[in-house]
Order: C-alpha cells, then sequence, then structure tokens
C-alpha cells in the first residue's frame, strides 16, 4: 500500500503521512489555531503589559503591537546582532521598549551560545538530538551576556502586572519563570506563552512537563499547544498556552 493511497484516506480525518527524515508540522486542523489570537480571544483589549522575552528581529514584538497597539511591550534579546535589527524594526513605536538582556532565574551575568542560526542562541550549551535541526545549533562562538530576572525587572520598574509573557528562549523558559516566582505567586501574570520541547536540543534542557509541573505549583494550567513539531515520528517541540486556575475560558 503506497504513501499516497494511505493519505488519500487520512486526510478525511484531517492528517496526512509524511516522511521521518525532516521536521514539519502536524497536519491535524485542531493544532492550526492562530496562537496570537486565541492569546488577543483570551486577554481582550484590556491587555495593557506584554513582556516578550526573546525577541530575536522583532517579527512577535510587531505581531503583538498590531493585535494591541495599546499596550506597553518590553522586548528582551541579548544577542547583538538581533538586538540592533530589532530597535530598527520598532523604532518610532512608543510602546516598545528593546533591552539587549537575557532572562533567567537569577540578575548578574552568563555565557551566551551564539549559534549557525542565530534565533537557536541559547543560555544553555547545544547538543544534538538527532534531528535535521542539529545543523542550525552548531555552535559559532559563545559570549557573555547581561541577565535580569522578572522578578527584579519588574520591581525596577514598577510593573505590578504582565498579561501576557511570552518565552522563546532555547530551553531558557524554566530558569526565567524561576526568576518569576514573586509575579507567580501573587498571580501577577495572566497568560503565559511559552516554547517548550519533548526531547533535549539543549544541554540539561528542561522539557514541557518540567515547565508545567513547575507552574502547577503556583496554579498554572495549560490551555493548549500550538505548533506542534514533529522530527522522525515523535514530538520534538511546540508552543504553549498557560493561564491561572481561576481564569474563566
Amino acid at each position: 500500500m503506497n504513501k499516497s493511497f494511505i493519505n488519500k484516506f487520512c486526510r478525511k480525518f484531517g492528517f496526512e503521512i509524511h516522511g521521518t527524515g525532516y521536521l514539519q508540522s502536524v497536519q491535524k486542523t485542531s493544532f492550526k489555531e492562530d496562537a496570537f489570537l486565541k492569546q488577543q480571544e483570551i486577554t481582550g483589549q484590556g491587555t495593557r503589559v506584554i513582556v516578550d522575552i526573546g525577541a530575536n528581529v522583532g517579527d512577535t514584538v510587531l505581531r503583538y503591537h498590531a493585535l494591541f497597539p495599546k499596550a506597553e511591550i518590553y522586548a528582551f534579546e541579548p544577542f547583538p546582532d538581533s538586538f540592533t535589527t530589532l530597535q530598527n524594526r520598532v523604532s518610532g513605536i512608543e510602546t516598545v521598549t528593546g533591552y539587549q538582556k537575557a532572562i533567567s532565574d537569577k540578575s548578574g551575568t552568563k555565557e551566551f551560545f551564539v549559534n549557525h542560526n542565530t534565533a537557536t542562541n541559547s543560555l544553555l550549551q547545544p547538543q544534538k538530538m538527532g534531528l535535521s535541526s542539529d545543523k542550525e545549533v552548531a555552535n559559532k562562538l559563545v559570549i557573555v551576556v547581561d541577565v535580569l530576572s522578572i522578578d527584579d525587572f519588574c520591581t525596577t520598574n514598577k510593573i505590578e502586572t504582565i498579561d501576557i509573557l511570552k518565552l522563546d528562549i532555547q530551553g531558557g523558559e524554566l530558569a526565567a519563570l524561576r526568576g518569576a516566582a514573586k509575579m507567580l505567586k501573587e498571580k501577577k501574570i495572566n497568560l503565559i506563552y511559552t516554547e517548550a520541547y519533548f526531547k533535549q536540543q539543549y544541554v540539561d534542557q528542561p522539557l514541557l512537563h518540567d515547565i508545567s509541573t513547575y507552574l502547577q505549583q503556583y496554579d498554572y494550567f495549560i490551555q493548549d499547544i500550538y505548533e506542534p513539531i514533529y522530527g522522525k515520528g515523535s514530538l520534538a517541540w511546540c508552543d504553549a498556552i498557560f493561564l491561572k486556575g481561576n481564569r474563566k475560558l
């Protein structure tokens, strides 16, 4: 039985069979919902503060600005080249403030791994996991960057509530959340939108269940996953939204 015949049958149920030699998004229509529109639906136009951690060159910053034009957006990107591009793209947008800093559990300085694809740069050392993404995370150099914790940032800038906390920092998400313990304990973060892995692309990288377990103690639950990526027949990573336990959907 060939693959085209199987796919003709599978499409009736909203998915297809693909080769396992490359990464690819799942085809189920239930996972095709736009995570940014979902955030807009959940938080509404009352959204006032968005913290974009791992802003890279500004794609998500501009998307958030388009959806929430009145919101103050604080964007963090430690890699100098990416930060320069980010600043150029948001120049003139008064509601966006950029910081050339990384976010982790404690403020200070840390080594930062600059990789072949700068979108995969991380505070964690990359490693191979047997997928095509291994080429993207191949390390080129290591630099030292300034690091902040979310709690310290909010205290210094007198930020009482974060409506949306976005995390895309290549395995550093749990450390960033640990640095937000006070804000989480006081339920001052309304929505968390994070990348999460199912396999370790970085050394000692926390996975989705580690993030979920940590947030559970503060009564945050996973609302859904978005854009799941498969490699060799298994889940590799996805995006996920977490909400406060007492929030009505």
